[in-house]
């Protein structure tokens, strides 16, 4: 297979069509799109070609997409170039932007072309493009001089790309990674879904009014026309009475705990993302917003719905973006600001991608498996038992806490067990734990502080390994912290000198790890942002880290399994793999994907893994 590297220069204008106002698909698809040329180059060369605009479909036809991979610097965006303009979809597709994402990003805070370039020593990037705003390929020809250093520009980014690729594989970029980065990425350049575009425009209005309604309520208080919104204590209590944990800090001014509403406040500002749409217009409005997440997302979903392709078989469908390694701990993100890993269990949105006539959604879940490998890596074999001959967990714990049987038929007893199965293993104390309760229940169970205290006591009594780790890794913060130390293994992980080295090859890194004089707890910087760190957080990283992979690994091997019946990947949610599958062959998928989330990885063979497959007419009932 041979590696085409490629860099599409296009038409934009800097205040009126650019990426910044608009999602990759209405973009390409606008009639104001305009292919300037393609830079390419291959392994076997170190020069660069130069195809202008209308040679770039001769080119391509010319090049059979089963032999060749196409890498670029943001294939997210190329690719869909290719797909949705051209209609070629290589073998692979491969992005240097996202595995810089996933080697340099916790140390630079960015993987743009220039400072990747920067990062590895390879040479600058020019800066012609941002001359070219406004200019058409008539325009740019009509200045030879110009056009000619416009060339070079589009030749020396893609000389760039092809020497990052290099340079991050010799650096230990891992193989088998480049596979799931295509996996996922054909999410967005080859979509599966269809839109319910009346449902989408009813969601818009029942949220546009749901907010104007709530904001108005909190507008009534105050005199200054701002009421509860500007008042720290009041609006504290709004967003309490919302079931959310109202974010705090340590005042730099008076040393005291005080409320975390700035707009530098990170989980203020991730506030703006909460399930619920009540909450985000509360945010917004005190944030100065016009608009919620929630608003501004239905919104997008519409105006792609609308979209009308060149390639006219993707008209009507949505396209799925996800960002590789857009987490700390390599978790998969949204991206082109839709989220599309945030879609609300019973919301519109979710319910609004549907199956196309002739086919079904079907969705599989690597049951609990965040628990799971919690319960395998801490060696806590009570609970490890307990998941491999397939009990109620949740209700065992119940029944241990309350004294009497519990089941799905005393439901408030069972959701408390499952809250602390699932939410107990990382140090979650019992203040939070008491808030958790209320979020999760959506307000229909409330326990108070001394209910919290005696649940997250038992839980840490009945699995002692559990505590135990915590400590153990509240120990190798030091280690991890020392220049010095040569590395210890833990079960499938290597601890090393301000990082850890995952079984797939990947690593989590902490740069700058510190433990500060004043407070005693420790911080490490991830890009430009400085998070804390303890034994339970450390714990829930390398759990994360360890479910990513188990779970992508298994949609890598169902790629090749269901390319037999031209299925695959539609989205990817945490623990979940969604695809649209004709109705004569939904059997056949449900079987290898039960099949392959129940894979044990080589590196975890005592390590119970279960799941559950759903199948529905959209997202929102495959379940």
């Amino acid at each position: 297979m041979k590696i085409i590297y490629g860099d599409f220069e296009s038409f934009y204008h800097q205040k009126t069509y650019t990426l910044r106002d608009l999602t990759p698909p209405e973009y390409i698809c606008d009639p104001r799109f305009e292919t300037i040329g393609l830079a390419v180059t291959y392994d076997d060369t170190d020069d660069e070609d130069w195809i202008e605009g209308p040679d770039v479909g001769k080119f391509l036809r010319s090049k059979d997409p089963k032999s060749h991979a196409f890498c670029s610097h943001n294939a997210l965006f190329d690719a869909c170039i290719l797909s949705y303009r051209y209609g070629w979809v290589p073998r692979l597709s491969l992005d240097t932007l996202a595995m810089s994402r996933a080697m340099l990003f916790p140390k630079t805070g960015s993987v743009s072309l220039k400072n990747v370039a920067l990062e590895l020593g390879l040479g600058a990037k020019g800066d012609e493009i941002a001359l070219a705003s406004g200019m058409n390929l008539a325009m740019l020809k009509a200045d030879p001089s110009f056009y000619a250093r416009y060339v070079r520009y589009g030749k020396g980014d893609v000389r760039l790309c092809k020497l990052i690729f290099n340079a991050l594989m010799r650096r230990g970029f891992p193989p088998s990674e480049l596979a799931v980065i295509d996996t996922v990425q054909r999410c967005a350049f080859e979509p599966q879904f269809e839109l319910d575009m009346p449902l989408l425009y009813e969601h818009l209005n029942d949220v546009q009014t749901e907010k104007a309604i709530l904001l108005a309520k909190a507008m009534l208080a105050g005199a200054d026309g701002k009421g509860d919104l500007m008042s720290n204590d009041r609006f504290a209590q709004l967003l309490e009475d919302l079931g959310v944990d109202v974010p705090t800090k340590i005042s730099p001014v008076t040393g005291l705990r005080a409320y975390a509403f700035a707009k530098t406040d990170q989980e203020f500002i991730a506030l703006q993302e909460h399930h619920d749409a009540r909450v985000q217009a509360l945010v917004a409005a005190r944030l100065g917003h016009k608009t919620t997440l929630e608003e501004t997302r239905t919104e997008r979903f519409i105006k792609i719905g609308q979209v009308v392709y060149p390639e006219v078989k993707f008209n009507g469908l949505m396209p799925m973006p996800l960002r590789f390694s857009g987490a700390h701990t390599h978790r998969l993100s949204g991206d082109w600001s839709l989220n599309v890993q945030n879609l609300r269990q019973g919301g519109k949105l979710r319910k609004s991608l549907k199956a196309p006539k002739g086919k079904k959604v079907v969705a599989g879940d690597s049951s609990q498996i965040e628990a799971r490998v919690t319960a395998w890596l801490c060696g806590c074999q009570i609970l490890v038992d307990q998941f491999g001959r397939g009990d109620d967990v949740y209700s065992l714990f119940a029944a241990r806490v309350f004294g009497y049987p519990v089941s799905r038929e005393t439901p408030k007893e069972r959701f408390l067990g499952k809250t602390s199965i699932l939410g107990l293993g990382f140090g979650m104390g019992s203040p939070k734990f008491e808030v958790t309760v209320k979020i999760q229940s959506k307000g229909k169970i409330v326990i108070d502080r001394a209910q919290s205290d005696i649940i997250v006591n038992f839980y840490r009594k009945t699995f002692p390994e559990i505590p135990a780790t915590w400590r153990f890794l509240d120990k190798m913060l030091f280690r991890m912290n020392d220049p010095l130390f040569e590395g210890r293994d833990w079960g499938p992980v290597r601890f090393a000198y301000r990082r850890i080295i995952l079984p797939n090859g990947l690593t989590l890194s902490y740069e700058e790890l510190h433990r500060e004089e004043n407070t005693g707890q420790w911080k490490y910087r991830y890009g430009k942002i400085w998070k804390y760190l303890f034994g339970g957080k450390l714990l829930e990283n390398i759990v994360q880290a360890l479910a990513r992979i188990i779970v992508m690994d298994a949609a890598v091997r169902l790629r090749h399994t269901l390319a037999l019946i031209d299925v695959q990947l539609a989205l990817q949610v945490h623990d979940e793999l969604v695809y649209v599958t004709p109705e004569d062959v939904v059997a056949v998928v449900k079987a290898n994907l039960l099949k392959e989330l129940r894979v044990r990885p080589t590196w975890g063979p005592d390590l119970p893994l279960d799941a559950e497959v759903g199948v529905g007419d959209t997202y929102g009932d495959a379940k």
